[in-house]
């Protein structure tokens, strides 16, 4: 399975501008970088990994966007 790699300038900049509007915390932010600093692993495909405020989507190593509460995931679950 692949492990996520470092995300790329985009993926920041769309934590950022969430953090901005309000919808991820600093709480988010440290259960996001304390998951990364795991090395997890994760499908080739389509997944995804629940936070307490947020879920992370992404495909194969590639994290891609933040879904807010009421936003269906799309893909494997991820622990």
């Amino acid at each position: 399975m692949p492990k996520i790699r470092k995300p790329p300038p985009y993926f920041m900049k769309h934590l950022v501008d969430r953090f901005c509007e309000g919808r991820i915390s600093v709480d988010d932010f440290d259960a996001l970088q304390n998951w990364l600093s795991t090395n997890p692993e994760v499908p080739p495909g389509k997944w995804y990994k629940q936070f307490p405020k947020f879920t992370l989507a992404g495909e194969g190593e590639v994290p891609k966007t933040f879904l807010t509460p009421g936003m269906v995931p799309d893909g494997t679950e991820v622990q």
